[in-house]
């Protein structure tokens, strides 16, 4: 009696055991990328954190040199006039618009002219004459 070969078919147990070895592996490939990204993030941290000391280094020259040529500039180090009422403003507040924190506040229009130097010159309108009640 001559047997003949079977073909060998995976059972359930092995392709679950596959499917299992696939996900892993993506797994695997997902947390690597997560790594890698996670990586080139702190090192674009490390290098913005690096750019903005450097820059403040510079301003702090900058304005030691302007202090210098300029006898009504105070010197960076000393606190300027300034200083004690900046302090109190809240954290969303700015000294051109102290009311920028608060939520109340109406948004300005976006056309808007910021300064006199943007608006347009408006013609001058006749005098009117004052009527008798």
């Amino acid at each position: 009696m001559t047997t003949t070969p079977q073909e060998h078919r995976p059972s359930a147990l092995d392709e679950l055991r596959d499917a299992y070895r696939e996900q892993l592996n993506r797994l695997a490939a997902e947390r690597d990328a997560a790594r890698r990204q996670a990586r080139r993030a702190q090192a674009q941290a490390d290098e913005a954190r690096a750019d903005l000391a450097s820059l403040q280094s510079r301003v702090h020259e900058l304005l030691t040199a302007a202090a210098r040529h300029l006898p009504d500039l105070p010197p960076p180090g000393l606190p300027s006039a300034e200083g004690p009422a900046r302090a109190e403003l809240s954290a969303g507040d700015s000294p051109e618009h102290p009311a920028a924190g608060d939520a109340r506040a109406l948004p300005a229009a976006a056309d808007a002219p910021r300064n006199d130097a943007e608006r347009p010159e408006r013609p001058e309108r006749p005098e009117r004459p004052v009527r008798a009640a």
